[in-house]
């Protein structure tokens, strides 16, 4: 995390323009003409621009407007192949990153979220040679939050949690809901159940789209002897949309509205 975020912060710091030169380069599935700079160029730039090794090969490429990185940044290996790619977002890594090794094959796959001006790290999935998923360091959770939900109360469930906390006497999850019961009722509702894959409440408000946003919270239990033990919190972010629907409201001849309009939303 600190090394994506301190590469593109020290790209940024240079608002000199030297000398140039193009080539031409595929980004996001197209060839473009890309801008061969060592130093960022002045706050006013838009178009793309990377860095190069010694060996003239190309080191970096991303998006610029008005002099900052937006959309993909991409970091490539002496050989050619991707090093290192994602979404840049107010200077900061956003979204899902990927890190690749000199071979070409993906070794990690991180997501970051933006809280105010700090970046944190969400889920981590590492992968060893051959390209199998490693349990441990990784650290994601996968959730079965229905796509439609019913207007009222919904069940969903933490489908699995992988902690990379594993050296503790004990781990407890809970997941906390911001639930909007009504226009002005709001409540963060909470869940657990002694496990790592609790069930958990979502409620519809209304008809239509819906954001479902709540936090995974780990409690972590260590003791060092008998009498000494401590707690630390551990959270991880998630959100979805879903479409909600009233079932009252329709008959056994409206059901084919409703799967008119439920399929509708999941096209768009």
């Amino acid at each position: 995390m600190k090394k994506i975020s301190y590469l593109i912060l020290i790209l940024l710091l240079f608002n000199c323009k030297k000398e140039t030169k193009e080539i031409i380069h595929e980004y996001n599935g197209q060839l473009i003409k890309v801008e061969l700079i060592d130093s960022i160029p002045n706050s006013f730039y838009s178009g793309f621009g990377g860095g190069i090794y010694e060996n003239g090969s190309l080191k970096s490429l991303a998006y610029y407007q008005n002099g900052k990185i937006v959309d993909t940044l991409v970091y490539y290996h002496e050989n050619g192949k991707i090093k290192e790619k994602g979404l840049v977002k107010n200077n900061m890594s956003i979204g899902w990153w990927l890190n690749f090794n000199e071979q070409g094959n993906l070794t990690a796959k991180t997501e970051y979220l933006h809280f105010g001006d700090s970046l944190y790290k969400n889920q981590v999935y590492y992968y060893d040679k051959k390209g199998n998923l490693k349990l441990e360091p990784s650290t994601f959770f996968k959730l079965n939050i229905p796509d439609t939900i019913k207007i009222g109360k919904n069940l969903a469930r933490v489908e699995n949690y992988i902690t990379n906390f594993n050296n503790n006497e004990l781990n407890l999850l809970t997941v906390i809901i911001e639930n909007q019961y009504s226009e002005f009722e709001f409540k963060k509702d909470t869940f657990s159940d002694g496990t790592l894959k609790p069930f958990f409440g979502i409620y519809g408000y209304k008809t239509g789209r819906q954001k479902i946003k709540g936090k995974l919270e780990e409690k972590i239990v260590t003791s060092k002897d008998s009498s000494t033990m401590t707690i630390s919190h551990h959270y991880k972010y998630f959100e979805k949309e879903v479409y909600v629907w009233d079932k009252e409201k329709y008959s056994e001849s409206g059901m084919r509205i409703r799967n008119e309009m439920e399929k509708e939303y999941k096209n768009n």
